[in-house]
């Protein structure tokens, strides 16, 4: 399983002194809700990824946006208020020791994850089957796995 790690995703959208020049930009919101939280420790990250190799690489240096949220109650919500219009797939992991890394016991996760789609083996799927579009009432639900 390949590692979730938290990156820093400052200048995401660069171009800021040439502004003047850039197209606008359509965007929309997409709401995300992770359950199955099985306690209030940590957090949740979410990524929202727009390109399928990114997704089934759980390649997070090339998400399109991240969220943080504090672990609350048995699920969480977020939503992505200014995502560029289009389809999106997301993945989420219950980081309890805040260390920003999918915590693993050999190859066993020791900590909660969920993809969109994913199916009860617990692989991430292909991102067409967990793509959603973005939208006044787009919504994707995630459950997380504990293996332990």
């Amino acid at each position: 399983m390949r590692s979730f790690k938290l990156l820093s995703f400052t200048g995401l959208a660069a171009a800021g002194g040439c502004a003047a020049f850039a197209q606008a930009i359509e965007t929309a919101p997409l709401s995300v809700t992770v359950e199955g939280l099985r306690n209030g420790k940590g957090a949740v990250i979410v990524a929202a990824f727009d390109q399928a190799v990114a997704f089934e690489a759980m390649d997070m240096s090339k998400a399109a946006a991240v969220a943080q949220i504090p672990a609350a109650g048995a699920k969480v919500s977020v939503t992505f208020h200014d995502l560029p219009q289009g389809t999106y797939a997301f993945a989420a992991m219950h980081d309890e020791d805040l260390d920003g890394d999918l915590g693993m016991k050999g190859e066993v996760p020791t900590e909660g994850y969920a993809f969109a789609a994913m199916g009860r083996r617990g692989l991430p799927s292909k991102f067409e089957d967990a793509a959603v579009a973005t939208g006044a009432t787009a919504k994707s639900t995630l459950r997380l796995k504990y293996w332990n």
